[in-house]
């Protein structure tokens, strides 16, 4: 998704960073990591050490996998290449790292994380049946910590099934959460390696103007 958005957000000419702070869970050799990938999807000239600041090769919360690495991640680093990457660009994306309450260090969380870097949230939420618990205790997590939101995306990860869903999951969140959506992105098979046939129709999905007003990116575009 946050591939999508860049590309969106680059096409109405905005000058566009993309940042995954802390990448857990090493490429099998098939496949670029999570922020390599981002890389070279959005062509970005950022320093990969600004673009991911943490990359720990064991696949669990960045807590778990930095004590794993015999690593301390230190918050400091990942505002210091936030602040480099912002001086740099009109708008940069920061893609989570899980959940918002996944633990960073000891202390603190993921939302404590986008709190620090003064960001707010465009959440992605899954659009099927389950979503509705989760989306809306992340959003209450959020709105307890005191950090803004943007908005939600819908997405469809797996192929949706032959039969009709009738869990009415995205009017349910938008009625109760009183959240806008930007777009509701469609299952498209193979990702990420067949990213370049569907960016199109990704980026075709996602209310970019809503996006770059809610973003005060508008003057920009």
């Amino acid at each position: 998704m946050t591939a999508t958005v860049v590309a969106a957000l680059k096409a109405q000419s905005v000058n566009t960073g993309v940042m995954k702070p802390i990448t857990t869970g090493s490429a099998d050799g098939r496949a670029l990591s999570d922020p390599d990938w981002l890389i070279s999807v959005t062509e970005t000239s950022d320093a990969p050490d600004l673009v991911a600041p943490y990359r720990l090769p064991l696949a669990a919360a960045p807590l778990v996998a930095a004590a794993h690495a015999n690593v301390a991640i230190d918050p400091s680093r990942i505002t210091q290449a936030f602040q480099a990457l912002s001086a740099r660009h009109d708008c940069v994306l920061v893609e989570g790292v899980g959940g918002v309450l996944v633990p960073v260090t000891a202390d603190l969380f993921v939302v404590d994380l986008i709190k620090r870097l003064g960001l707010p949230v465009l959440l992605v939420a899954r659009a099927g049946l389950g979503s509705i618990n989760h989306t809306l205790l992340t959003l209450d997590c959020l709105r307890t910590r005191g950090v803004p939101i943007l908005g939600l995306v819908f997405n469809h990860p797996t192929r949706p099934p032959a039969a009709r869903d009738e869990s009415d999951t995205i009017p349910t969140i938008l009625r109760l959460s009183h959240v806008r959506s930007f777009g509701e992105l469609p299952y498209c098979e193979g990702l990420p390696a067949t990213w370049l046939r569907h960016r199109d129709t990704f980026i075709a999905r996602l209310d970019i103007q809503g996006l770059l007003e809610a973003l005060g990116l508008r003057k920009l575009a």
